[in-house]
């Protein structure tokens, strides 16, 4: 279908029926998984949707939503929604829509949607194609909403991709529309960093952070004693501990992976202790301190 191909995959029934599909060619196309319903009058192709990641699935609702908006106030994506919409890094967050009302005082919850009180004059933008909050503005909503850890993935990448400055979300610090959310909001302000290159290695700075390392840190290029390059590495942990982020994503094929045992080999001939953490080790803390630990200890005994 021609149309849906122009309007990233979506269409409404109005649209549909203005074409001359009938009610009944429509539910035989929903029926058949042609087409998925995602609104009362929003359906999506259903190949796309299928084959979309859960944070894809969250920006087609979204854009589904804004395309089904009908009279009342204008509205903004607001929270991961815009995230999504932006290309940030989502993390701990609901499967919920959330916009904000312009001009909007209060919070309200229906049908899929969560309606946010107005953010104030200049915190809107149209810059990504739809009408959204700020990054700066989204980041510090999630962080205020969801927790510092969701809060601090899209706030370092907003930092990583340029699309805000730290002064954007130091701006924001006092922000009364934060609430109970403003601690939460405040450490990550402090604590983002651009130059964490994924949500897996923004998730390991913050549990780091939590079990008190403080010598922590990113993108460290490593050199032999020639003064040649071995290799960037994620984190230096103390002088000596390599904690590296293994999402298993980068790993394309088995020479790929030759590769990376290569450079850990050189790495460990260097005197340096290699931890790798994997998204189910970031949800078992104590499981990452142990094998710190034991890395630190290591390389304490090596050094003499």
């Amino acid at each position: 279908m021609p149309l849906l191909a122009t309007q990233d995959s979506l269409v409404t029934s109005t649209q549909l029926r203005h074409l001359g599909v009938s009610a009944e060619a429509l539910r035989r196309w929903v029926g058949a998984g042609d087409l998925v319903r995602l609104r009362r009058n929003v359906l999506v192709d259903g190949t796309v949707w299928r084959a979309a990641p859960p944070w894809e699935r969250h920006l087609i609702r979204a854009r589904g939503v804004m395309m089904d908006r009908r009279g009342g106030p204008p509205v903004a994506l607001s929270h991961h929604s815009a995230m999504a919409v932006m290309g940030l890094s989502i993390h701990g967050v609901d499967d919920l829509v959330h916009l904000v009302t312009v001009g909007g005082t209060q919070t309200r919850r229906r049908g899929g949607l969560v309606q946010h009180a107005c953010v104030g004059e200049g915190r809107v933008t149209d810059a990504f194609g739809l009408p959204t909050v700020t990054p700066a503005v989204a980041c510090v909503q999630v962080a205020a909403q969801f927790g510092v850890e969701p809060g601090v993935v899209g706030a370092d990448s907003a930092l990583r991709l340029g699309l805000c400055r730290r002064e954007d979300l130091e701006a924001l610090g006092g922000w009364r529309w934060l609430g109970r959310g403003r601690t939460a909001a405040s450490m990550v302000i402090g604590r983002a960093d651009g130059r964490h290159e994924s949500a897996g290695e923004s998730r390991t700075a913050w549990v780091l952070h939590r079990l008190g390392y403080r010598d922590v840190r990113p993108q460290v290029s490593i050199v032999d004693r020639q003064g040649r390059f071995v290799a960037r590495v994620d984190f230096l942990v103390g002088p000596r501990v390599v904690v590296e982020f293994d999402g298993m994503l980068k790993y394309a094929s088995p020479a790929d992976l030759t590769a990376e045992k290569r450079r850990e080999d050189r790495l460990r001939s260097l005197g340096y202790e290699v931890v790798r953490l994997t998204w189910a080790d970031l949800a078992r803390p104590e499981v990452v301190q142990a094998r710190i630990q034991a890395a630190l200890a290591r390389a304490r005994t090596r050094a003499g």
